[in-house]
């Protein structure tokens, strides 16, 4: 299985297009990495972020590469077993699909699901609904009250009870680890350490059984029910695409509250979908340069190296959650996000 490396792919929307002429002269030609194979079969466990990886310099060039296929199906969907070919036209890289042999019109020869952008494990915990919350609807908020023998931490085999009347069948249990500030707007990340079942409630408190634990629960955790609705709506096949532009946005921390991260480390922006932020949406990550004084006393600042890309995972209404794709130096508040280039002459 291939390594996610310079990711930098672009799947714009649901449609791959066949290069057009009508292109600005000055952009920037496709730039193919050393001794890429001429062909390349799809396996199971492979993502888009894979191959564009292992064909392309600058991954987010992808709809200048590709080429629809109208012999297929389903021209912007990869499947496992399907076979990928580099061709030449007009001195250009191209890239075909070509699909796999298929037993009637229906049944292919092995798994049916397309590939996603991303790995599932890396995307859709972050799908929840409430791993960003307002300041008001924490305080509104069921709390873990603690169980009956007393002790601090709570366990598995314990019954919590939390505050309030609470009706609702299912529950996660969440702790708070950091609060971001957007002008007026206030956030709280929080991190899912529990699943619940309701078995009893009353006027003032609720009794839950702990079905799932990753951490140990602790008084005062924040109680949600689960909104499986929403959830089931939440895909990890979005199409990644260019941030429309800069929009002043910035890091403003992790989401675990470290100072820095890495790769596959989840963020928060100050900006969100007010701001047209999308699900997809790719930023590159670069270290501002130093400054430095020249010989008649002025500062200049040195030119920014990059250092990483990101992509936005889950936009909320002013904040978003951002995956660092790749990272070669350590990623803080500090780090300035560019858009990259929007692909003139591909149809979004």
């Amino acid at each position: 299985m291939l390594g996610l490396l310079n990711c930098r792919v672009i799947f714009l929307g649901l449609l791959f297009v066949p290069l057009t002429n009508s292109a600005s002269d000055d952009l920037a030609p496709v730039t193919l990495k050393q001794d890429v194979p001429a062909s390349y079969t799809v396996v199971k466990g492979d993502t888009l972020w894979d191959i564009s990886a292992l064909y392309l310099e600058n991954a987010w060039q992808w709809p200048r590469l590709w080429q629809a296929n109208p012999d297929i199906d389903n021209p912007h969907l990869i499947h496992p077993g399907d076979r990928l070919y580099l061709t030449w036209r007009d001195g250009q890289p191209t890239l075909s699909l070509k699909p796999m042999v298929k037993l009637s019109p229906s049944v292919r020869l092995v798994d049916k699901r397309p590939i996603p952008t991303l790995k599932p494990e890396l995307v859709l915990s972050y799908l929840e609904p409430d791993r960003l919350l307002s300041q008001a609807s924490i305080e509104s908020s069921a709390r873990v009250l603690g169980a009956s023998h007393g002790r601090q931490f709570l366990t598995e085999q314990d019954a919590v009870y939390v505050s309030g009347l609470q009706p609702q069948s299912s529950w996660g249990i969440y702790r708070q680890m950091a609060s971001f500030t957007r002008k007026d707007k206030v956030v709280v990340a929080l991190k899912r350490i529990a699943s619940a079942e309701q078995v009893e409630y009353g006027e003032h408190m609720t009794r839950l059984h702990v079905t799932e634990q990753r951490q140990e629960i602790m008084p005062n955790d924040i109680a949600l029910p689960e909104q499986s609705e929403l959830l089931a709506r939440a895909t990890n096949r979005f199409y990644p695409t260019p941030a429309p532009t800069n929009h002043g946005v910035q890091i403003l921390g992790s989401l675990t509250g470290q100072r820095y991260v890495g790769q596959y480390d989840v963020v928060v922006l100050n900006r969100g979908l007010i701001d047209e932020l999308v699900q997809g949406n790719m930023f590159e990550l670069y270290q501002p340069g130093a400054q430095v004084t020249l010989d008649n006393g002025q500062l200049a600042s040195l030119a920014n190296t990059h250092i990483g890309n990101l992509i936005v995972i889950r936009p909320y209404q002013h904040f978003s959650l951002a995956l660092v794709s790749e990272s070669t130096q350590p990623i803080g508040v500090d780090s300035k996000l560019i858009a990259p280039p929007q692909l003139s002459g591909v149809e979004q």
